[in-house]
């Protein structure tokens, strides 16, 4: 874990969990690092470590979280909490090959 982040990383990762609180009252602890990590790629930082501060960030302002890894595609794109119920066919069987 690193220790010294930029100030830009801990401005990107307070006001993307202010919108996230904001918008639904709930901080998607591993979507909100997905966003912030992918917007400063530059940096380098592992997602673990953006999604510890995104958490400190949310316990700061008291908003309820969960850790809602279906909110990223498998594309590696974070899509809007609104649009990040997937639907599973678990009726037919998966090929193991």
């Amino acid at each position: 874990m690193r220790y010294e982040y930029s100030a830009q990383l801990r401005d990107d990762v307070n006001s993307a969990v202010l919108v996230a609180f904001n918008k639904t009252g709930i901080v998607n602890i591993t979507a909100v690092a997905e966003r912030v990590r992918i917007s400063n790629l530059a940096e380098n930082v592992a997602l673990e470590d953006i999604e510890y501060l995104v958490l400190q960030a949310a316990q700061l302002l008291g908003a309820a979280i969960e850790f809602d890894g279906l909110a990223l595609l498998g594309n590696g794109v974070v899509e809007d909490d609104d649009s990040a119920i997937a639907s599973f066919d678990l009726r037919q069987p998966a090929s193991l090959q």
